[in-house]
This record gives structure tokens, C-alpha cells and sequence, in this order.
């Protein structure tokens, strides 16, 4: 069924339901039920789930079972699609992956002995330390990958109590943005040891590389704001080293310092991009949620005799309230003759 069927059919069962008619309103239910194919462009477009999922409270128990029945299975059908997408995505990556793996293999083959002294993960020379891209390959890497093809945390350690910062790598006096232009700028500088520190925190990665990554996003955060350090641009470092930041995000911070994820990227992502993967999961359990539970079709209606109908002149009406102007006016009452289906307004 298309959006433009559905969305008749979804006017036919307001109607419907608003007039009374409850074995119109049970027609029309199974009917969406045996043809519906859900999406969640689908049930947006056409209001179909938010008008369905109001029916779930209706007082007719055969209309009220029905929609239940409807929403368990529109949703059951769309959070299946989600998992088969990402494993889809999941399987796309498994070359790749693949052989990221063999690299990796080997480059621990090759440093298995055992040294009698381990040096700080923060020192050079490490020779259990990742693979890390060069600065001047980040260019060519792809966009943030998705959670499915997430690389080994190889550059965390999440057992750190205290985290690491500029100052106690003993870097912060000398971290500079990159001022090729030859105009220093002590707000860009700042800036610079702000996203250092949100990497840093967890990180078993050398100074150096740290520095680089640093100053990269912060270049390309100042080239997307026009080379400006107004508020654009102090927004977009507040909301860059806050996500950075993020314990529970580690995964973006170990792509970052591998090079997976230029510094272009990351200075352009947005906040949804930027996203741990259980915000992320968040996000879309509550998208799929409101599918079913948007205000626009959804009111909670109260039923009431204070109310007399001007048409048809009985008082069995329903009602409820919406703020439809500023805080400090009163409410707008709606109010639905249940007789002849009358509708009016008043504040």
C-alpha cells in the first residue's frame, strides 16, 4: 500500500472514529493490518501509527485490542528491518575488516617476546603500540564508519583512574594552532588544547600523534567556521570536545588517533555523527517510539457533560487542552460533540 492510499484510509478511520462508528473503524483496522507493509517513512508521512496508537486506549475493547495488536506488529516489523540493515552494513565491512585483522596478526607476531621492563604507553618506541595513519593520509580516509565496523580499542585504556591532559603530558605550554597565515591567535591556541585533552583522556597514544590530531581538528573546525573565532566557532569547539570527551564514546576517540577518521571529518561531523553507539540506540528506540506516540493525533480526550453542544443540543461531549500561545495565556480548550460530531474551540 502507498503513502497516498494510507493516508485516505487514515482520514476514513479518524472520521470514523470521531462519528462513532465502531465497525468501520474495526474495518478499516484490519483492513491496514492484512495490507500495511510498515516503514518508518510510511507511518510518518501518512500519521498512520500515531492515529492507531491513540485507538489503543479507545473504550471499545474491539478496537482497542485490534490497534494494540497493529502497533506490536508495525513496530516488531520495523525494528527488524533496523537489525537486518545493520547487519547488512556489518557484512559490507567484513573484507575490510578482515584484513585489518591479518595486519594486525602479524604486527603481534612480531613483537610476542617478552621485554623485562614495559616502557609507558605515552613514550615512543612502544612496541606493542597500534598502527597509526600519518596525517598526511587522513585525506583520503573514508567517513565515519558505522558502529558494525568499529576498530579495536587499541589506543584506550579503560582501566585509567586519573585522566591524561595537556598539562600532564607537560604539553600545554607549547600546543599551537596551526597559524600559517602568521597570525597567532591565544583563543585558537586554547581551542587546540581543549580538543588535545578530550583525546587524551583515556588514551594510551604517543603526544606527538596526539598533537597532530589535535591541531588538525581545530584547523579545519576554524577553516568550516570562516576562518572566524566568533561564536560559530566557539560552538562548534564546545560541541567537538564535549563528544570527544564522552566516556562512554571511546570508539570515535580510537579511530580518531589511528586515522580511520580524518581530522576533516570529525571537525565537519555533526552531533548525531559524532554519537556513541548507545546514544545512538537511543535515539532510534525513541524515533521508533514516536511513531506511535506523536501529539498530533494523539491528544488524551476527557469525557464530559459541562459542555452543550450548539448544533444538536446535547452534552456528551469530549475535550482536551493544547498551549497554543505563550506560556503566560491561557489554554486552548478543543471539545468534540459525541452526538453529531460538532467540534469547537474557545481559550
Amino acid at each position: 500500500m502507498d503513502a497516498a492510499t494510507l493516508t485516505g484510509l487514515v482520514k476514513e478511520l479518524n472520521a470514523a472514529n470521531a462519528d462513532g462508528k465502531t465497525d468501520e473503524v474495526v474495518t478499516i483496522l484490519k483492513k491496514l493490518k492484512v495490507e500495511v507493509e510498515p516503514s518508518e517513512d510510511l507511518l510518518r508521512s501518512s500519521k498512520a501509527g500515531v492515529a492507531i496508537g491513540k485507538l489503543r486506549s479507545s473504550t471499545t475493547s474491539s478496537i482497542s485490542s485490534l490497534a494494540k495488536e497493529i502497533v506490536k506488529s508495525w513496530r516488531d516489523v520495523i525494528e527488524e528491518n533496523k537489525k537486518k540493515r545493520k547487519r547488512d552494513d556489518g557484512d559490507n565491512g567484513n573484507g575490510k575488516k578482515e584484513e585489518g585483522a591479518t595486519k594486525r596478526v602479524k604486527a603481534e607476531s612480531t613483537s610476542s617476546a617478552p621485554s623485562p621492563a614495559a616502557p609507558s604507553p605515552v613514550a615512543s618506541g612502544s612496541a606493542n603500540t597500534p598502527e597509526i595513519k600519518n596525517e598526511s593520509t587522513l585525506k583520503k580516509s573514508p567517513s565515519p564508519q558505522s558502529p558494525q565496523q568499529r576498530q579495536p580499542l587499541s589506543t584506550i585504556d579503560s582501566t585509567r583512574t586519573t585522566p591524561r591532559t595537556a598539562k600532564t603530558d607537560g604539553v600545554d605550554k607549547s600546543l599551537r594552532a596551526d597559524n600559517s597565515d602568521g597570525a597567532h591567535d591565544p583563543v585558537r591556541d586554547k581551542c587546540v588544547v581543549m580538543i588535545y585533552d578530550a583525546l587524551a583522556g583515556d588514551s594510551t597514544a604517543q603526544n606527538k600523534i596526539l598533537t597532530e590530531r589535535a591541531v588538525g581538528i581545530e584547523k579545519h573546525a576554524h577553516k568550516a567556521t570562516n576562518y572566524s573565532t566568533g561564536n560559530d566557532y566557539r560552538a562548534k569547539m564546545r560541541s567537538l570536545f564535549l563528544n570527544l570527551k564522552d566516556k562512554g564514546n571511546p570508539a570515535l576517540r580510537n579511530e580518531i588517533v589511528l586515522g580511520y577518521i580524518s581530522t576533516e571529518n570529525v571537525a565537519n561531523m555533526s552531533k548525531d555523527e559524532m554519537a556513541s553507539e548507545s546514544v545512538r540506540a537511543l535515539k532510534e528506540k525513541l524515533a521508533t517510539e514516536n511513531l506511535f506516540k506523536a501529539k498530533a493525533v494523539g491528544e488524551t480526550q476527557a469525557e464530559t457533560d459541562a459542555f452543550k453542544c450548539g448544533r444538536c443540543q446535547q452534552r456528551k461531549c469530549t475535550y482536551y487542552q493544547m498551549q497554543t500561545r505563550s506560556a503566560d495565556e491561557p489554554m486552548t480548550t478543543f471539545v468534540t460533540c459525541t452526538n453529531c460530531g460538532n467540534r469547537w474551540k474557545f481559550s
